[in-house]
This record gives structure tokens, C-alpha cells and sequence, in this order.
């Protein structure tokens, strides 16, 4: 009988691990991708008729319903985790782990695919083509009142066919896809705004913006569509960001 209070010690500790571990079973990574070895879009596969002499083109865009039925942003949640070097040195280049995180209770639907040429989906007829993407990219604001951000060069893609499940990888509720992504700490569009400085307290955030990309040719008349899935912008994530004439030299001088 006196084993007894040890024997419920350790029935009560497994019975608390147990639960521990199950209810933070499913607040776990679902998949890692590493854009930092490359990533393609796919190419036009179709194109307007050679004799035509009067081509037209158009675009269409929109709103499609993702078709995992999710609210669309509402439902996902973008975190920057970390970056390498840490603090940023203007001009240099960097790497960056995010998380996409399913927040909400049903699963969703993001692409999987590095490669989009795996992906693209053609007619018979080869009159249309369909893929959806997801792309990230970064912003960093270093002006006084962080309010004007600058776009990084930088960015990743991931790609899938609407009509295969398995090109996405399904973000159950409280799971997430990590992602890693280069760039460097400049100007990536052909005009900024604002330059980036040195900052103790840089803001910097990425940004998802998940569509579907459709090409059709009628003839001699081609649209390109572009179909909102989900836009996604990630929590505010503060970094220094420094000169690299600032830092101190590593170099040991014997005297």
C-alpha cells in the first residue's frame, strides 16, 4: 500500500503529459518549403494564330472563391519568424522564415508547388490554361514614422492546378506552411517612394497574395484573367537595420 501514492503520481503526470501533448497536437508545421533553391512560373503554352492580322487582347480580373470554402484572409495569418542576417544590412543580400497559419476552423487550401510548369493546366483544344499561384514578398519602412514602406527585391512563389488537390497542401485549423525566401535590403519597383536608412526599430512585413491566373484565345482575340483568391498581410515584424560601414571589424591587430 505504500507504493500507492507514487503509482498515482505517475498515472496523474502521464495523464497531464497525454493531454498536453494532445491538445497541442494540432498547432503544428504541415509542410516547409525552401524558395531559396528556386522557383518557376510556368510559361504561355497557347498563343493567338500566326495569320492573324488584327489581334486583340484584353484582361479580366475578379474575385474567386478559394475552393476550400474558406473567408479568405479572415482565415490565415502571416508571420515573419525570423531573418538572416539579424540586423539587415542595407544592400546586402537576406533570408527570411515566414509562416502561413490557418487560423480559423475549417481547412484551407494553399498552392505547394516550387515549380510551375508542373502544374499548369491546358485545354485539349489548347484554347485556355489555368494555374493559381501564391506569391510573398517583403516590405521594410525606416522612415520616422514608419508610414511609408519600401518593396524589397525579393519574393517567392508557389504554384498548383486547380483541378489536383495534390498541389496544394491543406492547412488544417492551427497548422501552418513555413516558407524560407531571399532578397535584398533595396529598392525592388521602379520607383520608391521612400529610401531606407538606418533603424534600431525597422518595421518590416510580407506580404501573400494567393490568385488565379487564366490565359484564353478566341480566335484572334486572347484575355489574360486575374482572380483574387486571398491578400494576406503579415503582423509587423521590428528589425534594426544598419550600414555596413557600421559594422565593427572582426580583424585581431597584433601590436
Amino acid at each position: 500500500m505504500r507504493d500507492r501514492p507514487s503509482f498515482l503520481l505517475l498515472t496523474c503526470c502521464s495523464l497531464g503529459a497525454v493531454l498536453f501533448f494532445g491538445g497541442s497536437g494540432q498547432a503544428q508545421m504541415a509542410a516547409f518549403r525552401d524558395l531559396t533553391s528556386g522557383w518557376r512560373p510556368p510559361a504561355d503554352h497557347i498563343s493567338l494564330p500566326q495569320t492573324c492580322d488584327k489581334p486583340q487582347s484584353g484582361v479580366a480580373d475578379g474575385i474567386a472563391a478559394p475552393s476550400d470554402g474558406s473567408k479568405k484572409t479572415e482565415d490565415v495569418q502571416l508571420t515573419i519568424v525570423s531573418t538572416t542576417p539579424n540586423p539587415l544590412e542595407i544592400g546586402n543580400d537576406f533570408t527570411a522564415n515566414v509562416q502561413l497559419k490557418n487560423i480559423g476552423t475549417k481547412p484551407v487550401l494553399i498552392p505547394q508547388v516550387p515549380d510551375g510548369e508542373k502544374v499548369v493546366r491546358t485545354s485539349a483544344d489548347r484554347t485556355e490554361e489555368e494555374y493559381e499561384v501564391g506569391d510573398i514578398s517583403f516590405k521594410l519602412a525606416t522612415d520616422s514614422k514608419h508610414a511609408v514602406p519600401v518593396f524589397l527585391t525579393s519574393g517567392g512563389a508557389l504554384f498548383a492546378n486547380p483541378d489536383d488537390p495534390a498541389s496544394y497542401v491543406a492547412l488544417q485549423p492551427g497548422t501552418w506552411l513555413e516558407l524560407k525566401l531571399s532578397g535584398i535590403v533595396e529598392c525592388g519597383v521602379s520607383q520608391c517612394f521612400a529610401g531606407i536608412n538606418p533603424d534600431k526599430k525597422a518595421v518590416m512585413t510580407a506580404w501573400w497574395y494567393q490568385r488565379r491566373l487564366t490565359h484564353k484565345v478566341n480566335g484572334c482575340a486572347e484575355i489574360h484573367g486575374s482572380y483574387n483568391v486571398r491578400q494576406v498581410d503579415s503582423t509587423p515584424f521590428m528589425i534594426e537595420v544598419m550600414d555596413p560601414g557600421d559594422k565593427k571589424s572582426a580583424l585581431v591587430f597584433k601590436f
